[in-house]
């Protein structure tokens, strides 16, 4: 049973390089709906807590998904490019990764603090022990469908 859920996870992982940028929104839209319930689902919050949780989790999975969408297009520039990787391919994507990952652990270091705001620091922590899981899980997933960089061949020199 296992090996056929991870299989239709590949299958489906490599069906969302395939697809326009307008269709991989729309499924990442469909998955981050399943998401929440996980979350929500092994937080263990309720009431007014549960409620401001949500509403903030709704407001950071925006700026997450934004984010998830810049990492599909790296992946795409890359892939477009993976076999015969120039220097100057190598080094723009590199620049382009190292932006995304930045620029999403500062996200992730704000909303650490606006959730502080609405529940206790063991409830953020837990939160985001839920969220790296899953993000892990995700980047299992695309890595073992993302092939090594090829270098492209050295022309030798004319003198």
């Amino acid at each position: 049973m296992i090996k056929k859920i991870i299989a239709g996870t590949l299958l489906s992982a490599m069906t969302l390089f395939a697809l326009p940028n307008t269709q991989i929104e729309l499924l990442l839209v469909g998955k981050a709906v399943q998401k929440k319930a996980v979350v929500l689902s092994n937080m263990g919050i309720t009431g007014e807590t549960k409620e401001k949780f949500g509403k903030l989790y709704d407001e950071y999975q925006v700026k997450l998904m934004k984010h998830r969408i810049s990492e599909l297009k790296l992946i795409r520039d890359y892939a477009m490019s993976y076999n015969n990787m120039t220097d100057e391919n190598a080094n723009k994507i590199i620049v382009e990764w190292a932006t995304v990952e930045d620029s999403e652990l500062v996200l992730k270091k704000n909303y650490v603090a606006k959730f502080k705001k609405v529940m206790p620091s063991a409830d953020v922590i837990r939160y985001f022990q839920i969220e790296n899981r899953l993000q892990l899980l995700r980047e299992v997933q695309t890595t073992g469908l993302i092939p090594l960089a090829q270098p492209a061949p050295v022309q030798p020199e004319v003198k």
